[in-house]
This record gives C-alpha cells, sequence and structure tokens, in this order.
C-alpha cells in the first residue's frame, strides 16, 4: 500500500480530500511503523510527499472522529468516487510470518454513483 501511495503516478495524487485523509492514513501507518520499524523512511517519505501535494500546509495531528469511516474520494476519469477505507483484517494468530504481515483492506463505495460504476460491465 505505501508503494501504491508513493508512487508519482499512484493512489494519492488521484485522492481529491487528501487534507482530509492524509492524517488519518499518516497515523495508521505510523502505528504499523512502530511494529515494523523499517517501516519508517518511507511512511516519512509519504508524510513529506502529502505534505507537498497540500502546499506545504503542516498536517494537522489526526484526532479519531466519532464517524466510524471516513470516506476517500478520488478524481477518476468516471468522475469522482468516494470510499469507504475503514475496514481492516487480519490473522490473530498465524503461524507464518508471511501472515503475519497480511492485512486485507475492504474497500466499499460511499455513495450510488461509485457503486454504479464499479458494478458496471468492464
Amino acid at each position: 500500500m505505501l508503494d501504491l501511495l508513493l508512487h508519482p503516478e499512484g493512489m494519492s495524487r488521484h485522492i481529491s480530500n487528501l487534507d482530509e485523509v492524509a492524517p488519518a492514513l499518516l497515523a495508521h501507518v505510523r502505528d504499523d511503523a512502530s511494529v515494523v520499524p523499517e517501516l519508517l523512511p518511507r511512511v516519512e517519505q509519504l508524510a513529506a510527499q502529502f505534505q507537498a501535494r497540500l502546499g506545504g500546509q503542516q498536517l494537522a495531528p489526526w484526532t479519531r472522529q466519532l464517524a466510524p469511516v471516513l470516506t476517500t474520494r478520488f478524481a477518476t476519469v468516471h468522475g469522482e468516487l468516494a470510499f469507504f477505507f475503514s475496514m481492516f483484517s487480519t490473522f490473530g494468530t498465524p503461524q507464518d510470518i508471511t501472515l503475519a504481515s497480511l492485512r486485507v483492506e475492504h474497500v466499499l463505495p460511499a455513495d450510488a454513483k461509485t457503486r454504479a460504476v464499479l458494478e458496471a460491465p468492464a
């Protein structure tokens, strides 16, 4: 996920509400980096990229919102698409190091327009 966000043509370039989403994304990846310190340089690179995209403004610390979800909006060729990026699944007692680091993010459409685009034939 970090690679997808950090790539110059990657996901973060298309996030239209980055000012809302960046603090939450950084909080999550910094939590991950506290367990896997090798991630920290890439996390700080992501923070710098976000600040550059937002015109150098300092990112506010993320205060956990009352709502259980945070809508992420993407500018796409289909118009703005909105997703809930809120639910991660992990393995509770993995017997393998690969499974220990595996996280599955459940991405759900946040509105009818996004759902229609996702359900349309390719």
